[in-house]
This record gives C-alpha cells, sequence and structure tokens, in this order.
C-alpha cells in the first residue's frame, strides 16, 4: 500500500516551450492506488485531469489499466516546487479550462 500523504511536483517537456506539469500522490514505483493531478497546456484550452494507477487484470481485459503513470513521471519527470506547480495551476485555471 501507497503512503497516500506523499506528493510530489513534477514537469515534463512537450515541446518548444510547452511542459506538462504533474502532482504525484503516494510517491514513486508501479504501485496500484496512487495517482497524478496533470495540467496539459499543448491545447488552447488547458487541461486538467486525473490519472490512476490501475492494475492490469487478466480476468477482465478490457478494462482500463496503466501500472506506470506515477513511475514514469518519477523516472524523466524534472522535479519543481510546490510553489512553481500552483503557479501553473493557477494560469491553468484563470480562464476556459477543460476537466479530463
Amino acid at each position: 500500500m501507497c503512503k497516500s500523504t506523499e506528493i510530489a511536483f513534477f514537469k515534463r517537456h512537450q515541446g518548444g516551450e510547452i511542459f506538462h506539469y504533474y502532482k504525484v500522490f503516494g510517491g514513486d514505483g508501479k504501485t496500484r492506488d496512487v495517482y497524478q493531478e496533470v495540467i496539459n497546456f499543448l491545447n488552447d484550452q488547458p487541461i486538467v485531469s486525473i490519472e490512476h494507477n490501475h492494475p492490469y487484470d487478466p480476468a477482465n481485459p478490457w478494462k482500463p489499466f496503466n501500472l506506470t503513470g506515477t513511475w514514469c513521471t518519477y523516472e524523466v519527470g524534472i522535479p519543481i516546487s510546490e510553489q512553481e506547480y500552483q503557479q501553473e495551476y493557477q494560469k491553468a485555471v484563470a480562464n476556459d479550462f477543460f476537466i479530463g
């Protein structure tokens, strides 16, 4: 079981001067119960979404799963401060945005 109180902040380069920003709950590793809040600036309207780590269930292969979402963020993300994340979040929600 993951430590639900652990929170980390990252950004990942998407191209040009565009980054995705991540608020990761639960720590690194391929744990089943962690998730991340993602701010995506690739579209005209920013997208704020939640990505969960769902384990693959071979008995129900049609169910969605993603075991490595937060692990990938820890592996390739650039650590940032909570303040930087909050600045980007405020920028994303200042006008029209999409919740995905």
